[in-house]
């Protein structure tokens, strides 16, 4: 059912909306007409513009504007996208930008529209690191202005990151730095589970496995209090759910069950995140590690929580056990399994989903590569809350996921 809300209910988020089972060939045009912006730049994914008729559709919905077009933005949002997507918003006075993409694209698409509010024009990657608390791997609240361009997210993807007024960006070390501003989060996301259709089943259900960690960590964390919990213990179960319905309906060829999977996981992850946004309860280890997997190796941002959540649950077992114990009940009940540990059911899941869950999997296996990611996870921007292992710990759990 369509449903129009307040991208979440907290402070500064008045005017940051959000739309379930949007249509965003009619919801672009109008919010564009509202706010008066005639100079667009659509950030576009490659497969959608070469493969599908979705932007294709757009730009003839569009004709009335002056339009402009970025197509493809690298994995884990590299600086060189960032700041390409930033020029453009400077050079051409570009009233609203228009992300239609995964997290990759959101991310970008966030950092830019506060950047080129930020710096001036012509700016590089030095201007954007000067920027950046290297201890903490932040840039702002104080050093990034608000955006003035608007920004609408059609997101492919269930990372869920467009709800989020923090965003990454890789930089040419390979490390992921973030950027965030209370104002950063978009003006409008526009949920379609027509336009999330099109992504490759392995993808979403990656980014569905991003999402269940966001619950699953929140959950675990120390800072987890009572209303938190309760959040959790019901919006995980309707996620997991969402995530089979969609991989059942593909299999099975029903169409109406998978778009159901598509619209229940897209409410799903977006509740996945509120325990971070609202409460300030930070995600752990398997984040904080995937972050560096994904810059150092260039895995994708789901795929990354497919092989760290299972390990990470695991190396944590003896501090996580009230929590760990939830999940474990949470899972068994949706998917009618009987494990006895929240790390061997996370890892059937997976498994069920038909993803990677090992880092051989995705040819990561050198000890190099191994000590560079536990190194940057310690000056990721999680390490400051305290709550990750020491470098022994994070490695214990890179071989864990051999």
């Amino acid at each position: 059912m369509r449903e129009k809300i307040q991208q979440l209910d907290i402070e500064g988020r008045h005017g940051h909306d959000a739309i379930f089972e949007a249509s965003y060939l009619n919801d672009i045009p109008t919010a564009l007409a509202e706010w008066n912006a005639s100079r667009v730049l659509l950030v576009v994914s490659t497969s959608l513009d070469t493969k599908s008729s979705v932007i294709h559709a757009l730009e003839q919905h569009l004709s009335n504007y002056q339009v402009y077009k970025k197509v493809g933005v690298g994995s884990h949002s590299p600086y060189s996208d960032i700041i390409d997507i930033a020029h453009r918003v400077q050079e051409n006075d570009i009233q609203a930008v228009v992300s239609i993409g995964s997290g990759s694209y959101s991310d970008a698409c966030k950092i830019a529209v506060m950047l080129s509010a930020t710096l001036p024009a012509g700016f590089g990657a030095d201007d954007m690191e000067a920027l950046v608390d290297q201890e903490r791997g932040l840039a702002g609240p104080d050093t990034v202005r608000a955006p003035v361009a608007k920004l609408i997210c059609v997101p492919t993807s269930l990372s869920a990151g467009e709800w989020n007024a923090y965003a990454s960006g890789t930089n040419a070390q390979g490390k992921k730095q973030h950027f965030m501003h209370p104002k950063g989060a978009p003006s409008l996301i526009l949920m379609d589970p027509t336009v999330a259709r099109t992504t490759p089943s392995h993808l979403w259900l990656a980014s569905g496995m991003r999402a269940v960690d966001h619950f699953v960590e929140s959950l675990c964390s120390g800072k987890c209090h009572e209303e938190a919990e309760a959040h959790i213990k019901k919006g995980l179960p309707l996620l997991v759910r969402g995530l089979k319905e969609y991989r059942d309906g593909q299999e099975d060829g029903k169409e109406d069950e998978l778009l159901k999977g598509i619209a229940e996981s897209q409410r799903g992850s977006r509740d996945a995140l509120i325990p971070f946004i609202k409460w300030k309860i930070p995600m752990g280890a398997s984040h904080a590690i995937g972050h560096q997997l994904g810059s150092v190796a260039g895995v994708q941002h789901g795929v990354t929580s497919c092989i760290l959540l299972p390990p990470t649950l695991q190396f944590t077992v003896d501090k996580t056990k009230r929590a760990q114990q939830a999940i474990l009940q949470i899972f068994n009940e949706v998917l009618g399994m009987q494990e006895t540990e929240a790390a061997d059911v996370v890892h059937r899941f997976v498994k069920l989903l038909g993803l990677p869950s090992r880092l051989s999997e995705v040819n990561v296996t050198q000890e190099e590569q191994l000590h560079k990611i536990a190194e940057l996870t310690l000056t990721d921007a999680l390490a400051h809350n305290k709550a990750l292992p020491d470098k022994e710990g994070i490695l214990q759990i890179l071989d864990m996921a051999r």
